[in-house]
């Protein structure tokens, strides 16, 4: 294949991938647990109420604060989950642009950075795992600053290492856990102080911008008496998620996403390879993929989004790798091109067709966002969340038997008690049955952690047809849900 018609090929290829990742992941596959945790989240930010004092979380903010203004525009229109999920699919294209400007940096080639974006925004790992949900644009923020960081040591510019320690401190600040991303780039930062290849003063001036907005940061969380409540939220629970999900605590991602199973293995060999005879910036990938390797073998790999990070120093590695012995030549270019053919077909066999006649179904988020009103309380279901804009019932409004288990024993809140608070509140939608305790499940034992009151479901309830979902029956509905001013409230 010739040159420009690759270069050709490679930015049509990327635009088609795009649109088709905006139609099939954005519009066709909607709503799940995450994105409508992470939206209901951002509304109630918008209405005022103060994150892990008046409701449950355990990651950083950033994202609801900057999301509550489109959230609170789109609350009453049921495509607001297609806008998010497109949102996510977006951020994917620039974490590829920003991944192809490090292939660049390393002087592996233009069209080598051309296949990064592209191999990036059609592995299907990825799409599947980079919707609406606070990881997404922690990586977005973390390739950003590694990059400027990366450009520094190559320019010795202040701006590049003002820029890189900002979008550093921002990727915490959607969610905590990339600290643990960041120990490569960190220690390459020491070293670079104790060779001079980075200046303390220039460090110093840096690292101001962060320190002041973390210590903001802090006094808003101290100011409303939600310090103590963030750090055992934020920290001392997630140190014991894994402990949940015993022998499942690591699963690696079933063999349908095909594309972690071919750049993990080649990732593998060229990290050995550039540990060896690699430059700095091969170097770092190199640690990066490796520590990402004992993480996710040892820590905790439960689900598809907590590998994503391996797959992108993977892909970055591969390339980086294969472009040390085979120039982009026509065998190489032709390679190439076949995998990116075969995995836009992958995805449309993976999601559009196999989602497209699931489409008309519906489904318990929608049925909560056609029946919900901002006034109504509801109960989310066991590993699972519908509920979008009505009023959580309880402190904990997700993964009901796992999440307030753990949050009592680490001294967040003690559990609710759903079945009070279904006579007290009356919500409007409950999932009902046993909610079991999931660290006893893992272990092959069923020991509930809640179980609602057959007595209150069949006097207060009636079932909807949808799942588990129950919903109150018309003579104990409340109409007339306005805002007052300060809080949604019916006038009846």
């Amino acid at each position: 294949m010739q040159i420009k018609n690759l270069k050709l090929f490679l930015w049509m290829f990327m635009a088609a991938m795009v649109l088709s990742g905006v139609y099939i992941y954005g519009i066709t596959l909607k709503a799940n647990g995450d994105n409508v945790e992470h939206l209901h989240t951002s509304w109630l930010i918008w209405q005022g109420y103060i994150p892990y004092k008046d409701f449950f979380q355990h990651h950083n903010p950033l994202t609801w604060y900057l999301s509550a203004p489109l959230v609170a525009d789109l609350i009453d229109d049921i495509h607001i989950f297609e806008v998010f999920n497109i949102i996510g699919v977006m951020t994917l294209c620039l974490i590829a642009y920003y991944l192809g400007k490090i292939i660049c940096l390393n002087g592996t080639g233009y069209f080598a950075a051309l296949f990064t974006a592209a191999i990036t925004i059609s592995a299907y790992s990825l799409l599947w795992s980079t919707d609406y949900r606070p990881d997404t644009f922690m990586y977005l923020f973390f390739f950003i600053g590694l990059y400027y960081l990366l450009l520094h040591i190559k320019e010795n510019s202040l701006r590049s290492l003002v820029i890189s320690f900002l979008c550093f401190f921002l990727s915490f600040m959607f969610t905590q856990k990339v600290l643990l991303n960041m120990l490569v780039p960190a220690g390459a930062v020491m070293y670079w102080l104790c060779t001079r290849q980075i200046k303390i003063k220039n460090c110093l001036f840096a690292l101001i911008l962060p320190v002041c907005l973390l210590t903001l940061f802090a006094g808003y969380l101290y100011s409303n008496d939600a310090l103590d409540i963030y750090w055992r939220s934020n920290f001392l629970f997630n140190m014991h998620i894994p402990d949940i999900f015993g022998k499942h605590r690591i699963i690696f991602p079933p063999f349908e996403y095909i594309d972690f199973y071919i750049f993990i293995p080649i990732g593998g060999m060229a990290a050995i390879y550039f540990l060896y005879r690699g430059n700095y910036i091969e170097v770092i990938f190199s640690l990066m993929f490796i520590e990402e390797t004992f993480l996710r073998m040892f820590y905790f790999s439960a689900f598809l989004h907590y590998v994503i990070f391996w797959l992108f120093t993977g892909i970055v590695l591969s390339v980086m790798f294969i472009g040390k012995f085979l120039p982009l030549k026509r065998p190489a270019s032709l390679i190439g091109v076949i995998y990116l053919l075969f995995m836009l077909f992958y995805n449309y066999q993976m999601t559009y067709k196999r989602e497209i006649g699931k489409r008309d179904l519906m489904h318990g988020h929608e049925y909560a966002f056609q029946t919900l009103t901002p006034c109504d309380y509801a109960i989310n279901g066991y590993y699972s969340v519908y509920n979008l804009k009505a009023k959580d019932a309880g402190y904990y409004a997700i993964l009901l038997g796992q999440i307030d288990v753990l949050g009592e024993k680490t001294g967040i809140a003690p559990r609710d008690d759903l079945n009070e608070l279904i006579r007290t509140q009356k919500p409007k939608l409950v999932s009902a049955g046993i909610y079991w305790d999931t660290y006893e499940e893992e272990r092959g034992r069923k020991i509930a952690a809640h179980q609602i009151s057959d007595y209150l479901l069949d006097t207060y309830y009636e079932y909807t047809g949808i799942g588990d979902i129950f919903v109150l029956k018309q003579q104990y509905q409340k109409r007339h849900c306005v805002y007052n001013g300060k809080a949604w409230e019916f006038m009846d």
